[in-house]
């Protein structure tokens, strides 16, 4: 039996908007944050950059400097201190909108095309959720979607952090759960595929990643 694990961002659910609002909350201070249509667009036309909280730090910081071309250079040299605060400020703005406006964070979200299959039963039963949120994150969203994908199928940050990355996690569960043979991954960032003699990677062209010749993109049946 085949088990298939999904990304959550990008894949089933389309989570720029939230990162969008409250990173330029957590950015600029809440007093201060801009909300402007074109600054907006030129976040989500270069979203195959984020892959970590410092990737959307450093993305903010380059549209306020009007400095994308140097994103790179600026990437590999940012201040540690200046993403934790970043990282803190930005938790704790999404952790009041959950506790005090939580039918208006869950509305920032929507499902992908894709996302919509999975609220129906029959196209769900080997299905698990693999992602680098944290967990409480995506049971809310989960739930309030109606993916029909049980919370003991979803495995977190934790997860995948703990064994070196999601094909690394993927492996040891095929090893551990002898009712499934193999496994594919479906994912939208490529950092998050590799190699595997037991694991299937593909990559989810509707995302928010640029995918290469490496790895084949998922087909939708």
């Amino acid at each position: 039996m085949e088990a298939i694990f999904l990304d959550f961002d990008g894949v089933i659910v389309d989570s720029l908007e939230e990162w969008y609002h409250i990173g330029v909350l957590a950015y600029y201070g809440i007093d201060k944050a801009i909300h402007d249509n074109q600054h907006k667009e030129l976040y989500k036309k270069n979203c195959h950059l984020l892959y970590s909280d410092a990737d959307e730090y450093c993305l903010l910081k380059a549209l306020d400097n009007q400095d994308l071309k140097n994103f790179k250079k600026n990437r590999e040299e940012v201040d540690k201190q200046e993403v934790d605060i970043y990282s803190k400020q930005f938790r704790k703005i999404r952790k009041f909108y959950q506790k005090n406006h939580l039918n208006w964070w869950c509305g920032l979200h929507s499902l992908t095309d894709y996302g919509k299959t999975l609220t129906n039963q029959k196209n769900t039963k080997n299905h698990f959720i693999i992602t680098r949120k944290d967990m409480d994150d995506v049971l809310i969203l989960k739930n309030h979607f109606k993916i029909q994908i049980p919370d003991l199928k979803v495995f977190d940050y934790s997860h995948s952090v703990k064994y070196g990355g999601k094909v690394d996690f993927i492996e040891r569960f095929l090893d551990n759960h002898p009712e499934y043979n193999k496994a594919v991954l479906v994912d939208d960032k490529i950092e998050n595929l590799c190699k595997s003699s037991k694991v299937k990677c593909y990559f989810a062209s509707w995302g928010y990643g640029k995918g290469n010749n490496e790895f084949e993109t998922y087909k939708v049946s």
